[in-house]
């Protein structure tokens, strides 16, 4: 496995162009290191008529295959079999490896250490699977995903986003069995109830909120804090909702109530 990637989280989207994408748009770049892998001292190959059953090794329209590895590798001290195969389209390079551990138990160990704050912030529910997404300090477009004792991991090499074409095709072999935590809106962004949020982002930091009146909420009352809608503290709410996509972080909405706000809730009357 490559060392020192640093990531950021991803905006999981398709668009019909010349070639399919997942575009990466509207989305605060935030950096977030994963622990450089150790690779063993001296890679050992595996045959290379193994990859042939792990790997995708025909076209996937419009990239064409330009060559296959196989080799053992490791994440920190977990081992793995890694399974390459490289498509090209244009000036576009996309590399898929494929790693198969020995047991789920040391695939969940690589996720929850390797990948435990992408997992958090960057997995994106598409087309009924859970992948992760994100950008490589090198500027390389990452999705990753777990089946059974495999992840699959493939990189597109340039920023701008990722190969959807070959993400379908694996995920076709490979159907995602990612678990990540969802945001629940207890009140479903009810102004009129007090609710709690069970993932919220503020900064880098992710929270459960509970739904708080302006004037009560500690940062603002040590002026500490700027509504950015201009709300007040007789009538401002500051409300967690989740966005459309469960598997991302909520965030805090600040919204005007028409008569005040009392209890972390707009007055009714």
């Amino acid at each position: 496995m490559k060392k020192g990637f640093l990531i950021i989280l991803a905006l999981l989207l398709s668009c019909t162009q010349t070639i399919e994408k997942i575009p990466i748009q509207q989305i605060p770049e935030q950096q977030m290191p994963i622990p450089s892998q150790i690779p063993p001292a001296t890679f050992v190959k595996l045959p290379l008529q193994n990859a042939q059953e792990y790997i995708i090794t025909k076209d996937i329209n419009p990239y064409k295959i330009t060559s296959i590895n196989a080799e053992h590798d490791s994440f920190s001290i977990v081992p793995a079999e890694r399974y390459d195969a490289k498509y090209e389209h244009n000036t576009i390079s996309v590399t898929t490896h494929v790693f198969r551990f020995s047991t789920r138990i040391e695939l969940d160990f690589v996720l929850s250490s390797e990948f435990y704050q992408v997992i958090q912030r960057g997995s994106r529910n598409h087309q009924g699977n859970i992948i992760m997404l994100y950008l490589a300090t090198n500027n390389h477009r990452i999705a990753v995903w777990s089946s059974g004792t495999t992840l699959v991991y493939i990189d597109t090499a340039i920023p701008d986003f990722a190969a959807l074409e070959i993400i379908n095709a694996y995920l076709t072999k490979y159907p995602s069995d990612l678990i990540t935590p969802k945001c629940i809106d207890t009140d479903g962004s009810d102004h009129y109830l007090k609710g709690e949020v069970t993932r919220v982002q503020i900064g880098t930091s992710l929270i459960a909120w509970t739904d708080i009146c302006l004037r009560d909420f500690p940062p603002y009352q040590n002026k500490q804090y700027s509504s950015r809608k201009g709300i007040t503290a007789p009538d401002g709410l500051l409300e967690g909702m989740c966005t459309t996509d469960t598997y991302l972080p909520g965030h805090i909405d600040e919204h005007a109530c028409p008569r005040g706000c009392e209890n972390g809730a707009c007055k009714i009357n």
